[in-house]
């Protein structure tokens, strides 16, 4: 008899027809019939940020050479290609607490917008520091920034003619994100730039983002979304909208991948394709979410697309967690549709992109103070492969870091059975054989007799010369919990052999 390992899905009560798990701790959904370890953070050498990472992206020029941008409260900094450390490029800004930084590329320009400054520009193989992105005293201050056709477009202003609008977005001129005319002038309409205010009850702007499957972007609201399609002249963009009650009250969850926004909403987390949001929590992980959050904190609910592993990951801080520092990670594949769910200690994960290393620069890999038999990462990981997408952190010492390290050590329930339903019989298990292709298991049993009682486990048995867990459990209704520590690829369930397991007492 195999107990399979199946879907995370806590929000199911305990004995469901599903076979879903609510245990399943330090896992990812690998295949349809297995889970993957969970790597721990490397750092990936220094300097770090001064303070909390509010934001990064990885730019790529035309060369193909990799740059990594990040921000705190008072700097933006720079990666270069070739480096492991950040410079700090400039060091005179201020964003109040519960700001961030965002960022968008528009050909060789990094363009960043943090609320209470100008935007920001850097070009590529050209730039020294960020500036100013235009002299023009009409280029808006804003929180959310994207890319949408050829235009740069923004969202939730400020401006000395508008004044704070939580609700507005801009857009620059056609192929050009340094030009921004007077609102209403011959000149704005000449160059397809313009703005337009979405007013309602749908509160603050929250995010943007560009290119979706059904329409060229979508503004995200407190409590809706609006699709955006560019029209042309005169009116460029037009504004509907997809959702009218639901929206994301959490910015920086919102992740694109493709043709589809993920997003976490008011009561759960959806894939929205710029029509029609699709629910992928519902019955799974929505109200465990909501139960384990800390409300306070929405702002630390950040969200990563792992293309590598077909995985939208979100890292939030639970009601366990001091001060906001995000603790947890929900992980959701998008070719399986399953979940799974990791303990993470970070400030923030993006999706990044490797720069490449020689082994003539690797003598000066942090400063020079590894050699080849010391580095952190083995001369074969994609860290130092150029152009090689990996998901990466900010750890709580602001410092670069990748999932790469040994697997964390993992844990998870198997289905709950009851074996001998037919003839009202109690079962006894003697032993068990996790299937599973590495790493050290242990196996425990929980067992109860009424599903109005929680199961108790027995003591943790570790793997024998024969392969098996002994153990010795004697209940109606029985469950496994594997303990995994090691390296590890696939993590299927646990075997029950046919003469381990045989009917006990009576109805």
């Amino acid at each position: 008899m195999l107990l399979p390992i199946s879907d995370y899905a806590p929000d199911l009560p305990p004995n469901n027809s599903e076979g879903a798990s609510a245990n399943i701790v330090n896992l990812f959904p690998r295949t349809k019939e297995s889970w993957g370890p969970v790597g721990t953070l490397v750092p990936f050498g220094g300097p770090n940020l001064v303070s909390a990472c509010l934001g990064a992206i990885t730019a790529i020029d035309t060369g193909a050479n990799n740059s990594l941008f990040a921000g705190d409260a008072t700097s933006l900094y720079l990666q270069a290609p070739g480096d492991t450390g950040f410079t700090a490029l400039n060091t005179s800004y201020s964003l109040s607490s519960g700001e961030v930084w965002n960022f968008t590329q528009y050909g060789l320009d990094v363009i960043a917008c943090g609320w209470g400054n100008a935007l920001q520009s850097y070009t590529l193989d050209s730039s020294s520091s960020f500036a100013n992105l235009s002299s023009s005293s009409y280029v808006p201050q804003a929180r959310y920034i994207a890319t949408i056709r050829d235009f740069v477009m923004v969202a939730n202003t400020f401006d000395s003619i508008n004044g704070v609008q939580p609700q507005r977005v801009q857009w620059c001129a056609i192929d050009d994100p340094t030009t921004w005319p007077q609102e209403g002038s011959n000149q704005e309409a000449e160059v397809l730039a313009g703005s337009q205010i979405i007013p309602g009850v749908q509160g603050w702007a929250t995010g943007i983002v560009g290119n979706l499957g059904n329409a060229d972007g979508a503004v995200f609201f407190e409590r809706a979304i609006w699709r955006i399609i560019f029209q042309g002249s005169p009116t460029v963009f037009g504004f509907y909208i997809a959702e009218g009650a639901r929206g994301c009250p959490a910015p920086r969850s919102i992740v694109q991948m493709g043709a589809l926004a993920y997003y976490l909403g008011e009561d759960g987390f959806y894939a929205f394709d710029g029509a029609n949001s699709t629910p992928i929590g519902l019955d799974r992980v929505d109200k465990t979410f909501w139960a384990n959050v800390n409300e306070q904190y929405l702002i630390n609910v950040i969200g990563a697309a792992d293309p590598l592993n077909r995985v939208i990951m979100w890292l939030y801080p639970s009601n366990s967690s001091p001060k906001g520092q995000p603790d947890s990670l929900l992980v959701y594949n998008w070719a399986l549709n399953k979940w799974g769910f990791a303990k993470v200690n970070a400030e923030y994960i993006f999706r990044a992109i490797t720069q490449g290393f020689s082994l003539e620069s690797l003598d000066n890999y942090a400063g020079g103070i590894y050699n080849l038999d010391t580095l952190p990462f083995s001369l074969d990981s994609r860290v130092w492969t150029g152009g090689q997408v990996l998901m990466a952190a900010f750890t709580p010492s602001h410092g670069l870091a990748y999932f790469t390290g040994a697997p964390a050590g993992a844990s998870a329930d198997t289905v709950e059975i009851e074996p001998f339903s037919d003839i009202g019989k109690r079962a006894f298990l003697s032993t068990t054989r996790p299937i599973v292709d590495g790493a050290s298991p242990s196996v425990q049993i929980g067992t109860r007799n009424r599903l109005v009682d929680s199961p108790t486990f027995t003591v943790a048995s570790a793997l024998n010369a024969n392969g098996e867990c002994p153990v010795r459990a004697d209940a109606r209704y029985l469950r496994a919990r594997i303990q995994l520590n090691g390296t590890f690829t696939n993590l299927q369930g646990l075997e029950v052999p046919q003469t381990a397991l045989t009917p006990s007492g009576s109805r």
